[in-house]
C-alpha cells in the first residue's frame, strides 16, 4: 500500500484550534549547532526555529529568519534521516502558513518522495505558494509552473444581457456555466487570469496544484484543480479539471 506521511505542523496557529489534518506542536528553537551546513548562526539572523517535522521526525524543516526581514524566513534548513542541506527558499513567518511536508510514491516506483509546500506571500485574494520534491539523497525533482498550462487549456466567452455577464468554461469538451451582475465588479478583466491565488498539495498520491480563475477583484469561474505526472523525470502538469465547490487545499 502506497504511504503518505502528512506533517505535523507547529506554530501557534495550532494553540487556535484551526481545523488542520496535519498533528501538529508548538514551535521549538533549536541549537545554533544543529545543523551541519549552518555551525554558526550570524549575527543577523536569529537561531533556527523548528516549522514542520513528519510524525515519524525523520524530516523536518527549520527556518532561519533575517533581523532585517522579520515577515520572512530568508532560508530553510531540510533534515532527512538526519542529514541536513540548506536551501535558499523563503516562507513567511506566520504559523499559519509554515511548511508542509507530505512523503508520498509520486512515481509508483517503490521509493517515496518529499513535497515540501512553502508559502511566500499571503493576504487578501493573494496566496503565492511554491513546491519542492526532493528524492532521500536531497536530490530535487523539477516541478513546472502550472499557470501556463491553465491558460492554455481553457477557453472563456462572455455574452452580457440586461446588466448579466454570462461566462462559459470550456475544459476538455466540457463546459461550466456562470453568472454574475454587472453590478458586482466596477474592473472586470478582459481575460482571466490565475496569477494571483496558488496552492498545492497531494491527493491520491499524486501532485495537485489548485488556481482559482479569476475574472475580476473578488468573481472568480471556479478552481482549476491540475494534476502532475512525471514526464522525463520531471513533473509537469498532464490533466485539468474545474471545480464550483472551493478551495481543497
Amino acid at each position: 500500500m502506497k504511504k503518505i506521511i502528512i506533517v505535523t505542523l507547529v506554530g501557534a496557529i495550532l494553540l487556535s484550534g484551526c481545523g488542520m489534518n496535519n498533528q501538529s506542536s508548538s514551535p521549538a528553537k533549536i541549537d545554533k549547532n544543529a545543523s551541519k551546513e549552518n555551525t554558526t548562526t550570524p549575527a543577523t539572523s536569529t537561531p533556527n526555529t523548528l516549522l514542520s517535522e513528519t510524525s515519524d521526525k525523520k524530516i523536518a524543516i527549520y527556518g532561519v529568519q533575517d533581523k532585517a526581514q522579520k515577515d520572512m524566513f530568508s532560508s530553510l534548513d531540510v533534515v532527512i534521516n538526519g542529514e541536513t542541506k540548506t536551501f535558499n527558499w523563503i516562507n513567511v513567518t506566520n504559523p499559519s502558513f509554515y511548511p508542509q511536508i507530505s512523503v508520498v510514491d509520486l512515481n509508483a516506483d517503490g521509493k517515496d518522495e518529499i513535497v515540501i509546500v512553502l508559502t511566500k506571500g499571503t493576504g487578501t485574494g493573494v496566496h503565492d505558494s511554491e513546491v519542492h520534491v526532493l528524492k532521500s539523497d536531497f536530490t530535487e525533482i523539477s516541478v513546472s509552473d502550472p499557470r501556463k498550462f491553465v491558460l492554455s487549456n481553457i477557453k472563456v466567452d462572455l455574452k452580457t444581457d440586461k446588466g448579466i455577464r454570462k461566462y462559459t468554461l470550456s475544459v476538455d469538451g466540457q463546459e461550466h456555466l456562470f453568472e454574475f451582475s454587472e453590478s458586482d465588479s466596477n474592473d472586470w478583466f478582459e481575460q482571466p487570469t490565475v496569477q494571483n491565488i496558488l496552492k498545492f498539495g497531494i491527493k491520491d498520491n499524486q501532485l495537485i496544484a489548485e488556481l482559482p480563475i479569476q475574472i475580476s477583484t473578488g468573481n472568480y469561474l471556479g478552481d482549476a484543480i491540475v494534476r502532475f505526472a512525471f514526464v522525463n523525470g520531471k513533473l509537469e502538469p498532464s490533466k485539468i479539471e474545474i471545480t464550483k465547490e472551493g478551495s481543497s487545499l
